[in-house]
């Protein structure tokens, strides 16, 4: 009896159970990328103003985001992130699509 056991207990293990959405597909459980995202620009943080008044004003910008926190807190101000788009003009099948690519800095 403890045999048997056992043996639907290893088979459980050696299949794994997958989830399928509809059309028969299963569905994958790996994380996207940056790129896949559309997050293929820089992000910039910004330090906001100490006087603003609902309507965020940038002022000193920082290298990165635990810099941005650690310089909001001791300052008692918020930061902002801010990814920079150029819009851009794609003629597919004879129409004007609007698109954008992300501004990249270095």
């Amino acid at each position: 009896m403890g045999t048997t056991a056992t043996q639907d207990v290893a088979a459980d293990h050696r299949k794994p159970e997958t989830q399928q959405q509809p059309g028969g597909r299963q569905a994958s459980k790996r994380r996207r990328t940056a790129k896949e995202s559309g997050g293929a620009g820089a992000v910039r943080y910004f330090l906001t103003k100490a006087t603003s008044n609902g309507t965020p004003e940038l002022d000193q910008e920082m290298p990165d985001e635990n810099q941005a926190r650690i310089a909001a807190l001791k300052q008692d101000r918020s930061f902002v992130t801010v990814k920079e788009w150029r819009a851009k003009v794609d003629i597919k099948k004879g129409e004007p699509v609007i698109g954008k690519d992300p501004v990249l800095r270095e």
